[in-house]
């Protein structure tokens, strides 16, 4: 992002989050608390409101009702951009991720994984 904001490059930066959780792609850019408790700041946030709860089965993440506030912010000023994944779709691209590679991802990085476009070789 550091190169982007400095115009030496021009990414294609993607936040992917969870369907249950979509904080930027469903969320609205407000002041909110950062914790469910309501004891923590506000800040300004793309947020699903601090009285969210996510489903009890989603199994990646944090669970959290708000993104970073500096993302956020990059996300506001167009800087970047989001899509959310569903959890089932996740895990199918971690399994073949497992097999093909041989190595099994945590759930944060199988979003990433999931929304990678695919590599096709010349050879």
């Amino acid at each position: 992002m550091g190169q982007k904001l400095r115009g030496e490059a021009d990414y294609d930066i993607i936040a992917v989050e969870p369907a249950s959780c979509p904080s930027f792609t469903r969320g609205t850019y407000a002041y909110d608390f950062c914790d469910s408790g309501k004891i923590c700041p506000l800040a300004k946030m793309y947020t699903l409101s601090s009285s969210f709860i996510p489903s009890p089965i989603h199994a990646g993440g944090l669970r959290s009702h708000g993104m970073s506030p500096i993302f956020s912010e990059l996300y506001d000023q167009k800087m970047m951009h989001a899509i959310s994944v569903e959890q089932t779709e996740v895990f199918k691209a971690a399994q073949m991720f497992a097999r093909v590679e041989g190595i099994l991802p945590a759930p944060e990085s199988s979003r990433a994984i999931k929304a990678a476009p695919p590599h096709h070789s010349n050879s």
